[in-house]
């Protein structure tokens, strides 16, 4: 019997997701903006309670290492170092804009996913979708918005996340006869789609890491590290 927990906290939401072997079993999300340290341990004990499964039954645990919110990812990833402690077992670094492109797994054809990096910068991938598996075609960059706009075609589909800022404009320019889909509005489970990914990793061991392999993939310097340098 194998268990794969999956969390991601590289939004405004927390995510965490359970998988044994190729089945899904739990998932909880919820929208906690600033709060993820205060719950992310309490939501992985809920979950394994109510499922009957001990924590250390857990064996392979897949994590969103980013793009997205500086402080999540480091709160994510250092409850799963603390929680690998001592422990038998793996993590796989999952990207948080593959996350993304899973809430459009239905659909045949290149999936675009966006995340509203500010300053009028877009963290983006893109990936093409069949019949629900998905393959990567670009690596995780960023780019400024018009250059993103540039590189959508008319069928792709594009999932967008403006990271809960209510005043974000940066995909507003986008054609509205596209098909967007702003996770803002439909209810995405990233804690199970990071499960599932790691459900879909198991036959590739090299991909899994030890929990001190595992760091942010933050794309850019974060604006304390820019004004550290800037005063250096």
């Amino acid at each position: 019997m194998c268990f794969i927990l999956g969390i991601d906290t590289s939004s405004v939401d927390i995510g965490i997701g359970l998988f044994q072997n190729s089945e899904p079993i739990a998932s909880y999300s919820r929208f906690i903006r600033n709060s993820h340290a205060e719950h992310i341990a309490q939501v992985v004990e809920m979950i394994l309670d109510i499922n009957n499964v001990k924590s250390k039954d857990i064996k392979y645990i897949a994590v969103s290492v980013g793009p997205g919110s500086f402080t999540g990812l480091r709160i994510g990833i250092s409850f799963v170092k603390g929680f690998c402690f001592n422990r038998d077992a793996v993590v796989l670094p999952v990207s948080s804009l593959e996350v993304l492109a899973y809430a459009a797994r239905n659909h045949n054809g290149r999936i675009i996913s966006a995340i509203d990096a500010r300053n009028d910068d877009i963290f983006f991938g893109s990936f093409e979708s069949k019949n629900g598996l998905l393959c990567r075609l670009t690596e995780d960059t960023i780019v400024n918005a018009s250059d993103f706009k540039s590189f959508i075609c008319n069928d792709d589909v594009v999932v967008t996340d403006t990271m809960g800022f209510s005043r974000s404009i940066v995909f507003n320019s986008l054609d509205h006869t596209m098909n967007i889909l702003p996770v803002e509005k439909f209810h995405l489970q990233r804690g199970l789609f990071c499960s599932l990914i790691g459900a879909q990793s198991l036959s590739s061991p090299e991909k899994w890491k030890s929990e001190i392999e595992i760091v942010p993939n933050y794309l850019r310097s974060s604006s304390a590290q820019n004004k550290l340098k800037a005063s250096a």
